[in-house]
């Protein structure tokens, strides 16, 4: 595997190995380049190098007085910029479009286990705007502001900008019908309803239902990508 990397992805990763086996914390000032570079046994050309890619990634940052400081990364950096570099390709995009119905249909019980009076008020006033909303636009922004908020009330920050990064994507690549309200099962009063008085199970089953246009709409929106088997289960 080490053949497969260049020089500076194969300092990168003794860099880490050498913060891990030395407990450096969050904050924790690293040895200065010269010192770091004769620890490792490489130049200072290449250890530059790898700092700019931990430091790309969020690994490190530079602070006046301090020299290199370990920090806590950005785990949806790298993919935020492969996102909006507009080069994914219809598999990767399915993929993605997939994962999503995944997390929305799976995140019942930790919905359950961090619902609130105040996330439950805000899904309700979303429910009413709805209910006197006509423009399709609106619908589908308010639509958007109800699943988000189903995200926060999930309790997991790094799933809710996940799910911030796949609606900037899929509100360009993958975009809903127009008859998608006409043709929904559950609503999301209906949602809304069941996270009051019901259960995570029954929330699961009614997600699933109420994202089942989303299903239909695989083809339509990939049909260029190839379809797992068995897939047609979902239908």
């Amino acid at each position: 595997m080490q053949k497969d990397l260049t020089l500076a992805e194969q300092i990168e990763r003794k860099i880490l190995k050498y913060i891990s086996e030395k407990g450096y914390k969050v904050g924790d000032a690293l040895p200065k380049e010269n010192e770091l570079a004769d620890i490792l046994g490489v130049s200072r050309v290449v250890l530059r190098e790898a700092l700019s890619r931990l430091r790309i990634l969020g690994f490190i940052e530079t602070k006046r007085k301090r020299g290199t400081v370990l920090t806590s990364p950005n785990i949806f950096y790298g993919f935020k910029t492969i996102l909006a570099s507009g080069t994914l390709d219809k598999d990767a995009l399915k993929d993605l479009y997939e994962v999503r119905l995944m997390l929305e249909i799976g995140m019942a019980d930790f919905l359950f286990l961090h619902k609130t009076d105040r996330y439950l008020d805000d899904l309700q006033r979303i429910v009413e705007e709805e209910n006197l909303a006509e423009d399709a636009e609106l619908l589908t922004k308010l639509d958007i502001r109800f699943h988000s908020t189903l995200y926060k009330m999930s309790g997991n920050k790094s799933l809710y900008a996940f799910q911030n990064l796949l609606n900037t994507l899929f509100a360009t690549y993958a975009p809903r019908r127009d008859d998608w309200k006409v043709k929904q099962i559950i609503s999301h009063q209906a949602l809304l309803e069941i996270l009051k008085c019901g259960t995570a199970d029954a929330f699961r089953t009614a997600m699933r239902l109420h994202l089942h246009t989303r299903f239909e709409n695989m083809d339509t929106l990939f049909p260029e990508a190839e379809m797992p088997a068995g897939q047609e289960v979902l239908r």
